[in-house]
């Protein structure tokens, strides 16, 4: 063996070739490359170098981060402490809570403060809890609108155009986007009173 030939054999020994051995997955080169064909199959006459697709993988993953952010951002506005979907002292355990003239007091205390939003809520559990009192329905905190108005439904019940009725306001309010007012709040009560059948006690 030539003296070139051994000097090849010991260079190629593991000790020597560790530092140019290509180094395990790299997420970003994956990117990068994943970017480069996809712009190829898009744009097939262009060649962008190295460095632009870099720019744009850098550009790309910025955006995705700032949407990432925007939607914690969203979700915490929607269910944090002051968020439209924010959970409250609403149905707390004991009998109070379970008879519909608390509710409706509720309600009451809210409308004199012009706290509308949530008087529309304490209105509506005054007309789910009025209709639990009159055996057509079970308030679950599980439950949700739609099967309330099935269970009223399936029971014949003629509340039920009301239920549905107050369930649309209820949910436009306190799930979409529409501000809640005194007259959605008068409009909640006043079918809670048709469901009575009188008015409803202050």
């Amino acid at each position: 063996m030539t003296e070139r030939g051994q000097l090849e054999e010991i260079l190629s020994r593991e000790e020597y070739t560790a530092y140019r051995k290509e180094p395990g997955f790299s997420l970003w080169d994956w990117i990068v490359e994943q970017l480069g064909r996809l712009l190829a199959a898009i744009f097939p006459d262009l060649k962008p170098g190295p460095g632009t697709i870099s720019l744009l993988s850098i550009l790309i993953v910025v955006a995705l981060a700032a949407f990432l952010g925007w939607m914690g951002w969203l979700l915490l506005r929607r269910f944090g402490p002051a968020g439209r979907l924010r959970s409250g002292v609403w149905m707390e355990a004991g009998d109070d809570s379970r008879s519909w003239r608390h509710y409706a007091r509720l309600g009451e205390g809210f409308a004199e403060r012009g706290q509308w939003r949530d008087g529309v809520r304490a209105v509506f559990l005054a007309f789910l809890f009025r209709l639990e009192e009159r055996g057509e329905l079970r308030v679950e905190a599980w439950k949700t609108n739609r099967e309330y108005l099935e269970e009223l439904a399936a029971a014949g019940s003629a509340h039920a155009p009301a239920l549905r009725g107050a369930m649309v306001l209820f949910e436009r309010v306190w799930y979409g986007r529409l501000e809640a007012s005194q007259a959605q709040y008068d409009e909640l009560k006043a079918l809670l009173a048709e469901a009575e059948g009188k008015e409803v006690p202050q």
